[in-house]
């Protein structure tokens, strides 16, 4: 029988998270996409990605920006980010993984600055 538990998912994460509750805007960089602009609830944050809620289903492998809102004193940053999983969610919508995508010099987020 294989252990599912919250410690055996845990050990699976490069990075620890952070559980932070707020709705963040993304742009889908579907190239003949619609409705480009979307809002997630980000329910937790990590140095490699997000945990969030959509009311749409994102294929694995598909890219978007993310905007986090940081202090009052750093603004927003603007992260590309890859979708790894979309499921199905228990009472409505989709729970969506999203793993940032390393920008040039290896940059990531410090998600300690998210307001």
């Amino acid at each position: 029988m294989e252990n599912t538990s919250t410690e055996a998912v845990r050990e699976r994460r490069r990075h620890p998270r952070t559980y932070l509750h707020m709705q963040i805007n993304c742009i889908r960089l579907d190239p003949n996409g619609t409705n480009m602009l979307d809002q997630m609830d980000m329910f937790d944050i990590s140095r490699s990605g997000i945990g969030a809620a959509s009311r749409r289903s994102y294929h694995p492998g598909q890219r978007l920006v993310v905007r986090l809102p940081l202090s009052r004193a750093n603004g927003d940053r603007h992260m590309y980010a890859r979708v790894v999983r979309c499921r199905p969610a228990r009472e409505e919508g989709y729970e969506v993984g999203l793993a940032f995508e390393a920008a040039a010099g290896g940059e990531t987020i410090d998600y300690r600055m998210v307001a």
